[in-house]
């Protein structure tokens, strides 16, 4: 998944991979740790969801492959390959898979 090289440079592989598993939410993993950043990969297939949660940390959430609907108290976002949102600590959301979708979310500390 990820590799640290040098010290300096961590590469991070797989992002692309769709790992579904069975029930009503994606399969969640983490990629990377770094400096900064936790990478992790949510695998949704289609109807797949995250309900209401929020997160303790600012993050970055984009779509790599599929259709998904994310969505705060105030606004739908829909996140589609080359769109992403950022999403301030604290702030409810939860994410829909209209299709079968690959999303990174980047933890950022």
């Amino acid at each position: 998944m990820s590799t640290q090289v040098d010290g300096k440079l961590t590469r991070i592989e797989g992002l692309t991979e769709l790992h579904p598993v069975e029930g009503d939410r994606p399969n969640i993993e983490k990629l990377a740790a770094a400096t900064g950043a936790t990478i992790v990969r949510l695998s949704f297939t289609a109807g797949q969801r995250m309900d209401d949660h929020k997160a303790g940390a600012p993050i970055l959430v984009q779509t790599v492959t599929g259709d998904i609907s994310f969505a705060t108290a105030d606004e739908t976002v829909a996140l589609v390959p080359g769109t992403a949102v950022h999403v301030d600590a604290g702030i409810v959301h939860r994410l829909v898979a209209n299709t079968d979708s690959v999303v990174q979310l980047t933890i950022l500390r």
